[in-house]
């Protein structure tokens, strides 16, 4: 400690030697003393919103202290920043909402008193704040001046966590007589009293700062994953964090009820954190998922360049061999006029084979339904036949890929959905391995549960009706509608938002998703709020 800071701590001691209290303290106020403190010791460890806590820290030290008002100091970034003030005879009471005062931090200068009080990690007592030129107390005056308030008793307590580390600072102001209600000095048994509540609220402020940071770490932790399980396919990279926003919307809404089956529900802030968390994790189990399978943005994926090339071989092949005919009929006959009927049977025979071309082109597109007209061409063309190189006779389109052609929606067979419906099951499976907190613990299974409809017709459980939770209810319905609107599938063009609304609504119809939950979405048209938000 250098000689100024010292000095300070002598003059400290002399300035605001500690009074004892005028009135003889008994023991039976020392055990209420105590029983205040087991009390609030209590409280502290059960609160669990950190502005609440802060707040819950100075009303009590003001409470037994009897103290005018309290302001909570925490160390940030090199200063000191006001979290909590309260002053009751100006009616002041800020900082318990989370609303952030406009008041400048202190910085680590010794010579403000809760500058050093942090620096040396010592509790600091003055009767009267005017009458001392030790500390650097002008912003209290001008406080003062404007107010109309006179500060005179101070106590400054630094707050330690469990490693002796002073992680903020309590300042109490005017100590106040309980008969007549004049500013009085702090006495020692303040002194002791508010220094236990120090390490207990330090303690409680840092236990709630660690769960905060492996909350937050975890969180980060589980965004960073599915950002990079999203930028595999193009067509992924936002949906996660649009489902979860949009779920979110929901719930917020659904907040705003106050009559039908819904106004019972309540998203306070814990439920809603399971809910956006459950968004963010719904589609984890996509890491396994092949990447042909997730990418595939049309029936024969991968497999339409090998088609195209085939039937071009086949071409070739074919004009070839009416050259050679031709030719073999010039050296044989002699007569051109031979050639006419060749040349007929070869421009039929390749126009075909171009025609087949555009077919497969077409049907390869998910845009174009297959119906029985179009399925009955693609058998056709399936059952031309042609010689490959090694002097084989094979069918135009091989099984795989007439397989694919003849699918009536979208780019997915019925194996390939399988495939893709099994990232549910691997989603259950990787977050069973996750020691999910207790306020989490819900996660899995609302997160596994996202497929599920209403009549049984979901996966991976069939499960009904009250056996969805209303969280899955509501990553349903944001899980198919980004589906439905997303700009960036390469399989479908993007539904405009109302028509969404008109099918989604069509499922309600069908019995597959919750009517109050799409009818919150619809009616307030929250994507787009969505849109705003983002």
């Amino acid at each position: 400690m250098n000689k100024e800071n010292s000095d300070k701590q002598q003059l400290c001691g002399k300035d605001a030697d500690v009074r004892e209290d005028p009135h003889q303290h008994t023991s039976s106020k020392a055990s209420s003393q105590l029983t205040n403190l087991i009390s609030i010791g209590i409280a502290l460890s059960a609160e669990k919103d950190h502005d609440q806590l802060m707040d819950m820290i100075i009303s009590e030290a003001c409470r037994v202290t009897n103290s005018d008002g309290g302001t909570l100091y925490l160390l940030d970034d090199g200063s000191l920043k006001m979290k909590i003030l309260h002053n009751h005879s100006l009616n002041i009471y800020k900082g318990g909402k989370g609303e952030i005062i406009d008041l400048p931090a202190v910085p680590l200068n010794p010579t403000y008193v809760s500058a050093y009080a942090a620096i040396n990690g010592q509790a600091v007592c003055f009767e009267d704040v005017y009458q001392t030129d030790n500390f650097d107390f002008s912003g209290t005056r001008k406080y003062d001046q404007m107010t109309g308030y006179r500060t005179s008793s101070m106590l400054v307590i630094p707050l330690k966590d469990h490693l002796n580390e002073v992680i903020g600072v309590l300042q109490l102001i005017n100590a106040m007589d309980k008969h007549n209600k004049k500013t009085v000095p702090f006495g020692a048994e303040d002194r002791t009293f508010v220094e236990a509540l120090s390490s207990l609220a330090a303690i409680a402020l840092t236990n709630m700062n660690l769960i905060k940071e492996v909350e937050d770490l975890f969180e980060s932790f589980a965004r960073v994953i599915v950002t990079a399980i999203d930028a595999q396919t193009p067509y992924n990279a936002t949906h996660t964090r649009k489902v979860s926003n949009l779920a979110c919307l929901i719930a917020e809404e659904i907040n705003e009820i106050n009559k039908g089956p819904l106004s019972e529900e309540y998203f306070d802030e814990e439920r809603l954190k399971v809910l956006n968390m459950s968004g963010w994790l719904h589609d984890v189990g996509k890491i396994a998922t092949p990447l042909e399978v997730m990418n595939k943005a049309s029936r024969l994926g991968n497999l339409l360049p090998l088609v195209l090339q085939r039937i071009d071989y086949v071409l070739e092949k074919e004009k070839s061999s009416f050259l050679k005919k031709q030719l073999q009929t010039l050296i044989e006959k002699g007569d051109i006029e031979k050639i006419a009927p060749l040349e007929k049977e070869m421009q039929e025979r390749l126009d075909k084979l171009q025609e087949a071309r555009k077919l497969i082109e077409k049907a390869d597109n998910p845009g174009t339904f297959i119906d029985d007209d179009i399925k009955k061409q693609l058998t056709e063309v399936g059952n031309l036949k042609y010689y490959d190189q090694e002097g084989y006779h094979r069918p135009l389109l091989e099984k795989k890929e007439m397989e694919n052609l003849l699918i009536p929606r979208g780019t997915l067979t019925a194996e390939e959905r399988k495939i893709i419906e099994e990232h549910v099951v691997i989603t259950e499976k990787m977050l069973a391995q996750v020691p999910f907190s207790r306020k989490l613990s819900e996660v899995p299974r609302f997160a596994c549960m996202h497929h599920e409809n209403l009549d049984g017709t979901g996966y991976p459980q069939g499960c009904t009706g009250d056996k969805i939770p209303l969280e899955v209810r509501i990553l349903t319905v944001a899980d198919i509608f980004d589906a439905f609107t997303a700009s960036d599938r390469p399989y479908r063009s993007k539904i405009p938002e109302d028509r969404a609304a008109e099918i989604i609504r069509q499922m309600v119809a069908e019995g597959k998703l919750d009517s109050n939950v799409v009818e919150t979405l619809v009616q307030n048209r929250l994507w787009e709020r969505m849109e705003e938000s983002n």
